[in-house]
């Protein structure tokens, strides 16, 4: 039993040894175990009031865009409603500029055929060429004497052109219409 003894007492020995180790092992673990939550709560609470900040924000953006978009379907579409009707009433009127611009094209191309046709008919070289036809003279008499004939001169017709009150209707005088009642 002697023996006995000497072997218990050597782990006890061995214990107190491993003690100090133990502990200092212990503590070490508990560093790793040990958080300071101060400074994550802090950013979690900071994250938190930007996000509220900017709920807030877009909560004004939002009725921003809910008293503009009343503002626009009250308001402005109505005007562009009116100011649609006056556009066509401008193209309406475009058109029928165009069309008074096509009857004045063809009244000028018809008048500038005429006036072709006169400058044709009664050319200066016209009359050049029957005044040295008339002259007795040996140089300029043709081989063969010509007969002048009487010139026959054609009776100008004038053509039926535009009137712009058919394009244009004259507008009432305010003072004129005041007068006549």
């Amino acid at each position: 039993m002697a023996e006995e003894s000497p072997q218990k007492q050597s782990p006890p020995d061995k214990n107190e040894e491993m003690l100090p180790v133990l502990e200092q092992t212990c503590a070490d673990y508990s560093q790793y175990l040990d958080v300071n939550t101060d400074k994550e709560r802090k950013m979690i609470e900071d994250s938190i009031e930007d996000m509220l900040t900017h709920l807030d924000e877009f909560c004004g953006v939002v009725d921003m865009v809910r008293s503009e978009s009343n503002l626009a379907l009250n308001k402005t579409l109505p005007e562009l409603y009116e100011r649609s009707l006056e556009i066509r009433k401008t193209y309406e009127r475009i058109d029928q500029l165009e069309a008074f611009v096509n009857v004045v094209r063809r009244n000028v191309n018809m008048m500038e055929e005429l006036v072709n046709q006169a400058e044709r008919d009664y050319s200066s070289l016209n009359s050049i060429k029957s005044l040295f036809t008339n002259i007795k003279m040996p140089i300029f008499a043709p081989k063969k004497p010509v007969v002048p004939k009487p010139e026959q001169r054609k009776k100008f017709v004038p053509p039926e052109i535009f009137k712009t009150d058919d394009f244009f209707p004259p507008k009432e005088d305010p003072k004129t219409s005041a007068e006549e009642r």
